[in-house]
Parts: C-alpha cells; sequence; structure tokens
C-alpha cells in the first residue's frame, strides 16, 4: 500500500530479534523502516518479492525518497514504547 503521508499512522519504538527500531502501527498492523528508494517505481520494483511472499508493505513519502515498511509480526516484538 502506498501513503501519501505518515499523518495516518501511530510512530512507535519496538525491540525485535534485529535490536530497538524504528516503527510504525497502520490499520493495527506494526511496521518497521526497511529501505529508501529515489523513485516510487523503484520502490514498488524492490518490494515484490516481498509482496509475492504474502508480506504487508507500506511506501510512504520521506522528503525527497520514498520509505519502505515491512510488517512485522507480533511475536517477533519483544517490547513497542
Amino acid at each position: 500500500m502506498i501513503l501519501n503521508s505518515l499523518n495516518e499512522t501511530r510512530s512507535i519504538e519496538v525491540i525485535t530479534f534485529a535490536g530497538r527500531e524504528r516503527g510504525i502501527v497502520f490499520l493495527g498492523k506494526t511496521f518497521v523502516a526497511d529501505r529508501s528508494f529515489n523513485s516510487l517505481n523503484a520502490a514498488i520494483a524492490a518490494c515484490r518479492k516481498d509482496l509475492d511472499l504474502g508480506l504487508a508493505i507500506l511506501i510512504t513519502p520521506n522528503a525527497d525518497k520514498f520509505q519502505v515498511w515491512v510488517s512485522v509480526p507480533n511475536q517477533m516484538i519483544f517490547h513497542a514504547a
């Protein structure tokens, strides 16, 4: 899903297997920042494999780049603040 802004999300910090990460909550799901791309088309193309695996992906504008966020199952979150 492509969001026009982060206004519809809630920012959080989560602790996962990877450590402390910046996250957002959208429609009751938690997402963590993954990668940034210079164009929307590049971000969409890079997400194709994740989408094919059934992962939930968000893409948001971030200054002059597009940030990709990947969903994190609740079982992988040790703590959210």
